[in-house]
This record gives C-alpha cells, sequence and structure tokens, in this order.
C-alpha cells in the first residue's frame, strides 16, 4: 500500500482505540519498514510495546496502555493486579503506569516496558470491563497483594472491597489458599485483621500495634447503642466490658474539614455522655509517638475501669457480603 493510499480512518477501524499489531498493519498492506519509519522520534506514530502501535503520537493514555498489553500478550490475556480492581470500581490504587497482566503458563510471554506479565496454571474465567478483558476483583487484588511486601499497604488494598460489601473475607482467604504459596504469608495475616472486623490500612497497623502492646482484648468496628436500640456511634476499637473506645483519626486534624471535626466531636460528646471513655488517635502518632500513645490508652484504660460499666448495647459491625 503507498502511503499516499492510507486511510486513517481505515486503520482506525481495525485497531482498538488507536491501538494496533504491527501483523495487522502488514496484513493491511503497509510494510514493516514503513510501520517502524513512522514511528521514529517527530513521526506520527508510536511504538508503546514490541509489535504494537498506537496510530498517534500523544501521550499514551492509562487505557490504550491496556490495550496494548492485552495485544502484545495475546489470546487468553486479561488485567489483574490493580490495573484490573480500577475496572471493578475501587479507588484506592496507585497511580501508576504499570499494567500487571495474567496469561496461561504455556504462554512464552515475558515482561517488558510497562507490562508485568504472571503466567498462570490457575487462570480464572474474565469478565468484561469497559471492553476489556479483566480478571474477577478477588482474584485481582490477591494477584497484587502477593507481590507486595508492607501489610499495611495491603491491608488498603484489600480492606476497600470488603469494607464496600464487593467481596467477603472468606472468598479472599479461599482464593489465597487455593493460589501460590509465594508471597501468601503478609496478605495471611491482613486477612486475619480483616475478619476480626479491620476495614482500613490505619485500623490495621492498630491491631498491630495493640496486640504487640498486650493491651486488653478489643474488637473492631462495633456499633454501640441505646438500650432502646437507637445507634450511638460506630467505634474504631472497644473493650467492652469497661466501656473502652478507641477511635483512629484517619483523617489527621490539619486536614479535616470543619465539618468533618464538629461530626467527630458530636460523636465522642454522645459516647461520653453515654458513660464510654474515650481515646482519639491519628495514624501519625502512632507511628511518631507509639510510647505517647500507649500512656494515653493506658490512662483511658484505668478510668474506664474505675467507672460503673456503662448502659449500652455492643454489636458487631453488620456482616459484609459480597
Amino acid at each position: 500500500m503507498r502511503s499516499g493510499d492510507w486511510d486513517l480512518e481505515k486503520l482506525l477501524a481495525q485497531s482498538v482505540d488507536g491501538v494496533i499489531a504491527v501483523r495487522t498493519l502488514v496484513a493491511l498492506g503497509i510494510d514493516e519498514t514503513t510501520v517502524y519509519r513512522r514511528c521514529r522520534h517527530g513521526g506520527p506514530w508510536q511504538r508503546l510495546l514490541p509489535a504494537v502501535i498506537l496510530l498517534h503520537n500523544g501521550t499514551p493514555t492509562r487505557r490504550e496502555r491496556e490495550i496494548a498489553a492485552l495485544v502484545y500478550c495475546g489470546a487468553g490475556a486479561m488485567l489483574t493486579g490493580t490495573s484490573a480492581p480500577r475496572h471493578h470500581s475501587l479507588r484506592r490504587l496507585p497511580d501508576d503506569d504499570v499494567v500487571h497482566v495474567l496469561v496461561p503458563a504455556h504462554r512464552q510471554i515475558r515482561s517488558v516496558g510497562f507490562v508485568v506479565v504472571e503466567r498462570t496454571i490457575r487462570p480464572p474465567r474474565p469478565f468484561e470491563r469497559n471492553t476489556l478483558a479483566v480478571a474477577p476483583l478477588v482474584r485481582a487484588v490477591l494477584d497484587e497483594a502477593r507481590r507486595r511486601r508492607d501489610p499495611t499497604s495491603i491491608a488498603g488494598l484489600l480492606a476497600e472491597p470488603v469494607q464496600r460489601q464487593m467481596v467477603l473475607v472468606e472468598q479472599l482467604a479461599e482464593e489465597l489458599e487455593a493460589g501460590c504459596r509465594k508471597g501468601s504469608a503478609a496478605p495471611r495475616a491482613v486477612l486475619r485483621a480483616l475478619g476480626a472486623g479491620v476495614l482500613s490500612a490505619a485500623e490495621f497497623d492498630a491491631r498491630e500495634w495493640w496486640e504487640s502492646r498486650g493491651l486488653p482484648p478489643a474488637r473492631f468496628n462495633v456499633r454501640v447503642l441505646r438500650r432502646d436500640g437507637r445507634l450511638l456511634a460506630m467505634v474504631d476499637v472497644c473493650v467492652e466490658d469497661i466501656g473502652f473506645v478507641w477511635e483512629i483519626d484517619s483523617v489527621e486534624a490539619h486536614f479535616a474539614t470543619r465539618a468533618q471535626i464538629e461530626i467527630t466531636a458530636r460523636r465522642r460528646r454522645a459516647l461520653r455522655d453515654a458513660g464510654l471513655v474515650v481515646v482519639g488517635t491519628r495514624p501519625t502518632q502512632l507511628r511518631d509517638d507509639p510510647d505517647g500513645v500507649e500512656k494515653d490508652v493506658d490512662d483511658g484504660l484505668t478510668v474506664a475501669a474505675l467507672l460503673p460499666a456503662p448502659d449500652v448495647i455492643y454489636l458487631d459491625e453488620v456482616a459484609r457480603g459480597a
């Protein structure tokens, strides 16, 4: 095909959002040498990945990179890791250019550029999201969790779908047991914490800190009700037999809005009026001054033990389902 015969509209029609394999362009009659010449600096096209072309020279979008990764990886490929949860509407994900792709074990595809390729003997049935092949949410978040080493980061990743009732902790645990053992220790610890009621990375750190200090048994995310059944508040940590509440202020004071500060003050006032002892801690305090936090908590526990038990009802947080 001579350059004058090129019809960009026809080429775009054979592409996926402007992403196209070199072999497809060759099949359309464009010489391979010509394809790569047009991808040189200042040319109208660009090479995103080996043998994968973008039919414009602007900055690739996240979607264009994802499409390129799937074209590069070929049949049976699907997005996983942090690339898939975006298509399942998760929000708390890293803003990076990496595209994580799952491929069947027999495919000899290597990671390259912005693409992380993971081969598996257990390929799940993909979902179609925004016209792309995407791994199920449970599999996707655990594929990413196994790659991470920081338990707090893993807790932040796994807590969101549990908190939003998109998956069950039991589903995550079952998938973790069925998969590769490599990298499973930290996710396993996080799932134990989620099963105990933890619903955020900040709460995970708080639970780890609480247990490391040998403090009394406590429950996470407990509803505190008046005797007439009216809800007082959902509290982060509760030692029920003495009426002690520990709140993790995940919104730092200097970032909190006036409305958030007032809501927090009203909640704590209502809890204290009902006879509970409340101690609040910011995540940075837990990190920067753990001994000071321990003194605050110990003092609160001591006061709570000296006061009459509050006349309230404690209930677990509402069951979290898929």
